[in-house]
C-alpha cells in the first residue's frame, strides 16, 4: 500500500453486555496508517492467548470495516443507520454476525493523525451480544 507512515495507536472498546455488565478493554500499538484510492486504512498487530491477530481498519468517510485474521478471523461492517452482515469463524465454522451501527465517525486530527469511533449493538445468530464502543486514536509514531 502506499503512504504507509508508521503510528502510535491507542485503542479503547467498552463492552456493555445484554446483562448490563460492562467491561473496557485498551490496547497501546504501534502499527501502520496509509491511504489508498482515498480511502484510509490502519493496520496493527496484538497478541492474545490464542496467537497473533492482525488488525485492519478500513476507515470511509460513511462506513467502515475492521478485518482481523491470524488467531482471530473476524470481519465487521458499520454504516450509521444499518444492520450489516458480518462474520466470526471459529472452531465450530462461520458464525453469522449482525452489527447495528448508532454512531460512526472517522475524522483527520492532523496530517498524519486521527480518531476512528463506532458504537454499535452486536448480534450472534440472532441473540443480542451486547454494545460495544469503540475508539482508536492514532497519531504518527516518533522515531527515537
Amino acid at each position: 500500500m502506499e503512504n504507509s507512515t508508521p503510528v502510535s495507536i491507542d485503542l479503547t472498546t467498552v463492552i456493555t453486555q445484554t446483562d448490563g455488565s460492562k467491561e473496557e478493554l485498551t490496547l497501546t500499538s504501534a502499527g501502520e496508517w496509509m491511504t489508498k484510492n482515498n480511502i484510509d486504512y490502519l493496520k496493527y498487530e496484538e497478541s492474545q492467548e490464542a496467537g497473533t491477530v492482525r488488525t485492519i481498519v478500513k476507515m470511509e468517510e460513511d462506513q467502515g470495516v475492521i478485518l482481523r485474521s491470524g488467531a482471530l478471523k473476524m470481519r465487521l461492517a458499520f454504516r450509521t443507520g444499518e444492520a450489516m452482515v458480518s462474520t466470526y469463524e471459529s472452531e465450530y465454522g462461520t458464525l453469522s454476525l449482525v452489527t447495528e451501527t448508532k454512531r460512526y465517525v472517522h475524522q483527520a486530527t492532523g496530517r498524519n493523525s486521527g480518531r476512528f469511533h463506532v458504537n454499535y449493538n452486536l448480534e450472534m445468530a440472532g441473540s443480542s451480544v451486547g454494545n460495544y464502543e469503540m475508539t482508536i486514536n492514532y497519531r504518527e509514531a516518533v522515531s527515537k
